[in-house]
């Protein structure tokens, strides 16, 4: 047995690289996470697992389990160990079923909710294995104890990030794995599982299906509808519509403590050329039907007018619900060069039917900005450097599947290290936002058939491992975390630490303390591979916080 840091991935295997972890320091207020790795000598079943600590109440235990993956992405760089198609350690999962094969490793993953009123001072941790032989029923067979972990409580807060950040939530792939009817009670209990999910791992903004969201649609498909707003069209001409569901899944949202909220794009992804699906009740009719879509080009006079009716009516609700100050609104999502008159068209209406709203869009171009067609650009990882000298109202960045070279991202084959070193990063480059596409995408590429991500965490090899959801779809219709979901959350808990101290001292300083630490300023492609490194800084934050 040994104690490894939650930088480690412990992959079935009859050897275990991973140097071991001991002791750590943490904040008041942290979720600290850390893994108990062991090998058995033979087969262990059942199992059942005791916390031993002062702090027992507030530790949760779950399986580290690995997910088939056979698809890594085209190319990968220097820094990317070799991906070979194999047994990829992710999900988090319950214990209850737990079975230890022998000869190989396996880790258990603590999460450790430290109290903002915890004692301060060394704390040990420890977990006690205990095995009943079934013909036996609950006489223990053995009890084995792992070595003490000592985790430091030190007496000082850690505040929540401040970071606006977004995890898209795809409401289609919710109803499409649970069975449950769009906009029904069930969906509803489904969605506010979910949501806490999110919000437990510093996801603060929603995103929002205004309509069925033109997002990873091959072009003439559809993705199953999912529309909050109710439009009619009367025999006069005129649009009217209904916000009843939109205010309900707003509500809910912020109840969950989701403080920012971002609707769903109102034309097709890359380069606006098509209005989105909406659907429509016309007056001589008694049912809705498909009404714009791929059939519809983006400069149609009658979809321009239908949204600029839209937004006016939408602007109206939001004020009047105190939604709108904290709403941001989509055009197109990474438009490219060609599709620039396009997008700006659609950027003069939309600013023209909403006065004082934001807009942002995920785009690697920065014309878009310069020549004054988005508002609040939110630049892909790779091309951030593009970025940096404008004077931005908000300085975001994105990433997918295209940024693979050098950059951070939280694909299932990348370190660990690859995707926390995230949190440093935002807090040098200053960053105000962050946008990730894939919470919860359960479906092939193109939106082409359903996805089972625990069988199947590549898209129908569309996407490299993990890179389309962070949660996988747990019974009871409850997500069930993934390691690159726990290990984000540590970068933004870094992010909020490094935030904390610079209160203390000053900018400067911090800058001076991650330079001493990494030996340089880390940029988006340049910073430090190792898991030691991160840990070492992280310790030093705490012990300056501490002084």
């Amino acid at each position: 047995m040994r104690w490894v840091s939650a930088l480690e991935k412990v992959f079935p295997r009859p050897e275990l690289a991973a140097p071991e972890f001991s002791a750590m320091s943490a904040l008041r207020g942290e979720i600290f996470s850390v893994q108990l790795a062991y090998r058995p000598e033979f087969l262990l079943e059942p199992l059942e697992i005791e916390v031993i600590s002062p702090l027992r109440e507030s530790v949760e235990v779950r399986q580290v389990r690995s997910v088939p993956a056979e698809y890594f992405g085209a190319a990968r760089d220097e820094y990317t160990p070799e991906a070979l198609p194999g047994l990829y350690p992710d999900l988090l999962s319950r214990y209850d079923d737990f079975r230890s094969a022998p000869g190989i490793w396996h880790s258990l993953w603590l999460t450790v909710r430290i109290p903002d009123d915890a004692p301060a001072g060394k704390i040990p941790l420890a977990l006690r294995f205990v095995h009943c032989k079934p013909e036996w029923g609950t006489e223990r067979d053995f009890t084995v104890e792992t070595p003490v972990f000592t985790l430091e409580v030190l007496p000082v807060e850690l505040p929540q990030s401040k970071l606006k950040v977004t995890e898209w939530l795809h409401c289609d792939c919710l109803c499409e794995r649970y069975h449950v009817a769009p906009w029904s009670e069930e969906f509803f209990a489904v969605l506010e599982r979910y949501l806490r999910n999110m919000r437990r791992h510093g996801v603060n903004m929603v995103y929002t299906p205004l309509v069925t969201p033109p997002l990873d649609t091959r072009v003439g498909l559809e993705r199953p509808t999912f529309q909050s707003v109710a439009v009619e069209l009367d025999g006069a001409g005129a649009w009217h519509f209904d916000f009843t569901r939109l205010g309900r899944f707003l509500a809910l949202a912020e109840q969950c403590g989701m403080e920012y909220f971002e609707f769903s794009h109102l034309f097709s992804q890359w380069g606006a050329k098509f209005a989105p699906k909406i659907m429509v009740k016309r007056a001589e009719q008694q049912e809705e039907e498909k009404y714009f879509g791929w059939h519809t080009a983006s400069d149609s006079a009658e979809y321009l007018g239908f949204l600029e009716a839209l937004l006016s009516a939408l602007g109206k609700f939001l004020h009047e619900k105190g939604f709108f100050g904290r709403s941001y609104f989509h055009i197109s999502d990474e438009p490219g060069k060609d599709s620039l008159a396009r997008y700006r068209s659609a950027a003069e209406l939309f600013r023209r039917a909403l006065p004082g709203g934001k807009f942002l869009d995920a785009l690697s171009h920065a014309e878009f900005f310069r020549e004054g067609a988005v508002q609040i650009p939110v630049a892909s990882i790779n091309h951030f450097e593009e970025f940096t000298d404008l004077d931005l109202p908000e300085r975001w960045t994105y990433y997918c599947v295209s940024q693979w070279d050098k950059v951070t991202n939280q694909f299932m084959h990348f370190p660990s290290a690859r995707n926390r070193v995230f949190g440093v990063l935002a807090y040098v480059c200053r960053l105000e936002g962050f946008l990730h596409w894939g919470y919860n995408f359960w479906s092939g590429q193109l939106s082409t058939f359903p996805v089972d991500p625990y069988r199947d965490p590549c898209a129908g090899r569309g996407f490299p491992p993990g890179d389309a959801f962070k949660v996988y779809p747990g019974p009871d219709g409850r997500p069930e975390d993934s390691i690159r979901h726990e290990v984000f959350f540590d970068a933004l808990q870094d992010l909020a630490a490094l935030r904390r101290l610079e209160e203390k001292t000053s900018r400067a300083s911090v800058l001076d303390l991650i330079e001493r630490t990494f030996g340089k300023l880390p940029t988006m492609t340049d910073y430090p591979r190792e898991a030691a490194a991160l840990l070492d800084l992280r310790r030093a934050v705490n012990a300056s916080l501490a002084d």
